[in-house]
């Protein structure tokens, strides 16, 4: 190691090292944010070329499923509208088959009601009579008309009372029981004064009535269970529906045509044309990529070279002026400390000046 005449300079010189450290050390610092600014940004775009690729391959795929899709839902439309037809056109079918087989029971029942109109208007028995509901009530026989007789005689003997009871200006237990008492025999003294009277004067055309009227409810049940009968019939060759049933067919068959088609576009798409688009994709992303790239190892370069002088520099400190000065005053402002007290004292000797130092800042 050389001897040091003047102190002053090689300390000079040691404080300019120090800041060229510093300023080096700065220098990595802004090219190790600028850097990783670099990276970030090479990232993003791999990540929006990525991101870009999958959107533009999902919607080229969806384009073509959509095309097929549209065929495919118009095909459908023909296909409901040709089963509504049938559907109608069985329907008319059905009922008019319904017809044909209950025409005789029909016009029998039709006869029947005139009759029952005939002998009721020469025997004069007032027209409510021949009414479902007056046999119901009068003369019941089968046990939907006893559930009417049950409920006119609920509403008359319960419901009624108690709505007038309810429009009276009195109330109580009392005025209840006899607003009951006194309509309730109002009530069955009508019912049994009236039926009673058209009974006895015409109970020979009310039987006959009763007669004929159990005859058009036994065609009526047997006009339904032709109905029945008719509708569940699986036998449609009476109805001409041959015509519907080819273009059912047909349309089933295109349906299904652009189905295996659509499969077939989707699978050479995934194949090979989906690679092709991505590969364009990339294409247009590449040099913006490259040139990204490029700023990163620029600057990888450039930190490279910095480490190499930051060592550069390190070392020659640690050589050259750490052994004389120490590590601890290889600091810019301790140096001026010691340049400042062998200028102002006059002091030629580092290690006395290094002494003073210590002394005054202890």
């Amino acid at each position: 190691m050389a001897e040091i005449v003047d102190y002053v300079t090689f300390l000079r010189q040691a404080k300019v090292e120090v800041l060229n450290l510093r300023a080096l050390k700065a220098r990595r610092e802004q090219a190790l944010i600028e850097q990783r600014r670099r990276k970030r940004d090479l990232e993003d775009e791999k990540r929006a070329a990525e991101e870009d690729s999958r959107r533009t391959v999902k919607a080229r795929r969806e384009e073509i499923a959509g095309e097929y899709d549209r065929r495919i839902s118009e095909t459908q439309g023909k296909l409901r509208e040709t089963k509504s037809s049938r559907g109608d056109a069985k329907g008319k079918g059905v009922k008019a088959r319904i017809e044909a087989e209950t025409a005789l029971l029909r016009a029998e029942n039709a006869e029947l009601k005139e009759q029952t109109g005939v002998l009721f208007r020469k025997y004069y028995v007032p027209s409510f009579c021949n009414t479902w509901y007056y046999y119901a009530i009068y003369c019941p026989k089968w046990i939907e008309e006893y559930l009417v007789l049950i409920l006119s005689a609920a509403v008359g003997l319960l419901l009624l009372p108690w709505v007038i009871y309810r429009l009276l200006p009195v109330s109580g237990i009392l005025w209840a029981i006899l607003v009951y008492l006194l309509f309730d025999a109002a009530f069955i003294g009508l019912f049994g004064l009236l039926g009673g009277y058209i009974r006895e004067d015409h109970i020979t055309p009310l039987s006959v009535g009763r007669e004929l009227r159990d005859r058009i409810r036994k065609n009526r049940k047997e006009i339904r269970a032709i109905a029945r009968s008719v509708r569940r019939d699986k036998n449609e060759d009476a109805y001409d529906l041959g015509e519907f049933d080819a273009e059912i067919a047909r349309l089933d068959q295109e349906i299904a045509d652009w189905n295996r088609k659509k499969e077939e576009a989707l699978e050479v798409f995934d194949r090979e044309t989906a690679a092709a688009v991505a590969g364009e994709i990339a294409a247009a992303h590449q040099g913006q990529l490259d040139q990204l790239s490029a700023a990163c190892e620029e600057k990888a370069r450039e930190l490279a070279g910095l480490e190499e002088d930051i060592r550069e520099k390190e070392r020659l400190l640690e050589e050259t002026y750490a052994p004389r000065v120490g590590r601890e005053f290889l600091d810019p402002e301790r140096l001026d400390g010691l340049l400042e007290i062998m200028e102002g004292k006059h002091i030629t000797s580092l290690s006395e000046a290094l002494s003073e130092y210590r002394q005054t800042h202890t």
